[in-house]
């Protein structure tokens, strides 16, 4: 099936992504992410559900899913704090919320046969309103509070680094204490396509900087942990049913 919403064609046959006419570059995974939530279109799908429908044949971790999800949300210029495409259950998994999806079969049709009827040439660019620098480095002075922040958190970060030098001029001006704000950034550079060189100014932020990456570390460790607890068990319990006296 083709998928069309707002200004964007999702193109099953071809593979590939559209906005405005314009391919959208996205690896297969990530691709197939999104298909899998905008077939799921108004369900809250459990992260698990995810990783069944979308990572079937590997185990991958919370983080690489909500890595995903951040490059879905910047390659339809979504935000996590007002979602048009993408929503964040908190505890849960995801949701595809924009309402209006078209869904036809694919004939291999290009874009412009259907993108431009389906924009008002009148109407607002889509996309959330851009926000000051310094607004946006505030929400990132403090960690969040809970995962749902945390993750808008990272999300805001990466989208940081596409303002290059004026982020920096920004980071600098930003009143104390800047620690949080600035290990998250600098931490963020390894997910984005063009990051900024964000300097360690002093101890606090060294030390912000390695709690940040102690917590994702220590996220990692205790989701390979589970998944391998759980291959154990059943392995376990397979072993007990093919030893069972027939």
């Amino acid at each position: 099936m083709r998928y069309v919403f707002g200004r964007f064609v999702v193109s099953t046959r071809r593979r590939e992504l559209r906005a405005d006419d314009v391919v959208q570059p996205l690896i297969p995974r990530y691709f197939d992410l999104l298909v899998f939530l905008v077939a799921h279109r108004g369900d809250a799908v459990p992260r698990q559900a995810i990783f069944d429908g979308v990572w079937t044949d590997v185990i991958v971790s919370d983080s690489a899913l909500s890595q995903a999800i951040r490059t879905l949300r910047r390659v339809l210029d979504d935000d996590s704090r007002e979602p048009r495409y993408i929503r964040t259950v908190s505890r849960h998994g995801y949701q595809f919320v924009f309402a209006d999806v078209r869904e036809e079969p694919d004939e291999g049709r290009g874009a412009e046969a259907i993108a431009p009827s389906m924009r008002d040439e009148n109407a607002p660019p889509e996309g959330p309103s851009p926000v000051p620098l310094s607004a946006s480095l505030e929400r990132l002075r403090r960690p969040g509070a809970s995962e749902a922040e945390r993750e808008e958190q990272r999300d805001l970060a990466e989208r940081l680094h596409a303002h290059g030098g004026d982020l920096l001029a920004a980071l600098a001006a930003m009143p104390s204490p800047a620690g949080h704000a600035r290990a998250l950034l600098r931490d963020a550079r390894w997910d984005v396509t063009a990051p900024v060189a964000i300097p360690v100014a002093g101890l606090d932020d060294a030390w912000q900087l390695a709690r940040l990456r102690l917590a994702r570390a220590g996220a990692l460790v205790a989701s390979r942990w589970a998944s391998g607890a759980i291959g154990a068990g059943l392995a376990a319990r397979t072993s007990a049913l093919l030893k069972r006296p027939r």
